[in-house]
């Protein structure tokens, strides 16, 4: 078990002596996004497969893992951080990550292959120590207390472990890296018993559970990460760009993407999340729910225990996955970045027919822990 290294007298840049001298020590970084290194238990229907990305690569409250996991390196003073994406599933680097300046993107035909050769490109460069990360896993641990810990090991590599087990996340020596091959290098980790144990909050993302359970988990902070936007009421998070109808209700924990639209009555509610540029019809009930990025909803549907990814619905109860063929019910953006509308909706589709909207007070944006009235719950979901 490690004694943590405080960190609070320390530079965010790190130091060793060598010959009697403090010198800087150079710090990089390896994530690759996807399939874990190591063996996992069997995939089900509602696993990565389900999605056309990594789901460290969809968003969750307005940012994905990948993206919150990149600012952690970034933060941690990583001289640079090398994403190495799998050229059979990207097509370019993530918009989301280019704002970072020391964040360099290389599509390979063998991600396992290529850590090597960066490690051993890390070495030319004078970079000694670096993180690696394979796989989707997010998880908020102190870096540089993870780096001190291996330093103070003198190990060729150290692997991070939580209480379910051993993670996918190393600090591995540069140099070493040239003396053997991968799996003999993440190896030794293993057989010389140096891990490094984390207390904080880890969600290993290996199937779409995992991505709500995240969502939900940062509605009601259970970890240090926060949604984007503002919080407008405890526990109602709205990112910039997001139009909710004044006749729209909303109970927190909740979240509304940047871009998304809700319109009126309609019922946003128990830790549901709507990511960006979204739609949510007229009359929609969306509960214990993420409905992600693109995604349109249609007029007085129920979207329960479930996630919504284009025309596609998981049931997370059902562990099923539905294909729904008809736009009017569910449908992806076919333009990024332009969510429904009322107007563009109903031009495009027909409606099932109107009903007699029944309205109380507008602008219904519930703090936690509120109580629904019986009346306009009612309302909401009668069909």
């Amino acid at each position: 078990m490690h004694s943590p290294v405080s960190n609070a007298a320390m530079s965010k840049k790190n130091w060793q002596f060598r010959n009697g001298e403090e010198q800087a020590v150079g710090l990089g970084a390896i994530v690759v996004p996807g399939e874990p290194y190591t063996t996992t238990p069997a995939i089900t229907i509602h696993s990565v497969e389900t999605f056309s990305e990594p789901l460290a690569y969809l968003d969750v409250a307005g940012r994905s893992p990948a993206e919150r996991t990149i600012e952690r390196f970034v933060q941690a003073d990583v001289d640079v951080v090398s994403v190495l994406q799998d050229g059979a599933r990207f097509r370019g680097p993530n918009p989301a990550f280019t704002a970072f300046e020391n964040v360099e993107f290389q599509t390979v035909s063998d991600p396992h292959f290529a850590i090597q050769r960066k490690l051993q490109e890390f070495s030319r460069d004078g970079i000694e120590h670096s993180f690696v990360l394979i796989g989707n896993i997010y998880a908020e641990t102190d870096l540089l207390d993870l780096y001190y810990f291996h330093r103070e090991a003198r190990q060729g590599a150290t692997r991070a472990i939580n209480r379910e087990g051993a993670l996918d996340l190393w600090v591995v020596n540069s140099a070493t890296a040239q003396a053997c091959d991968q799996r003999g290098l993440f190896g030794e980790a293993k057989n010389n018993g140096s891990c490094y144990f984390i207390r904080e909050y880890v969600n290993r993302l290996t199937q779409a559970r995992d991505l709500r359970r995240l969502a939900c988990d940062l509605l009601q902070r259970r970890c240090t990460a926060r949604p984007s936007g503002r919080e407008v009421k405890r526990g109602i998070w709205i990112d910039d760009a997001a139009e909710v109808h004044r006749w729209a209700r909303i109970v927190a924990p909740a979240f509304i993407g940047r871009g998304s639209k809700v319109m009126e009555d309609t019922l946003i509610t128990r830790h549901s999340s709507i990511e960006k540029n979204c739609g949510v019809s007229y009359g929609t009930v969306v509960e214990d729910s993420s409905i992600l990025q693109n995604t349109e909803i249609g007029i007085c549907l129920d979207v329960c225990h479930a996630m919504a990814d284009g025309n596609r619905l998981l049931s997370l109860d059902r562990d099923v996955v539905i294909e729904i063929s008809d736009p009017t019910v569910m449908r992806s953006n076919s333009l990024p970045g332009k969510p429904v509308t009322a107007r563009n909706w109903t031009r495009k589709f027909p409606l099932f027919g109107r009903r007699k909207q029944v309205r109380s007070t507008p602008a219904a944006l519930e703090p936690t822990d509120s109580a629904p009235e019986q009346g306009r719950f009612e309302n909401a979901t009668k069909r």
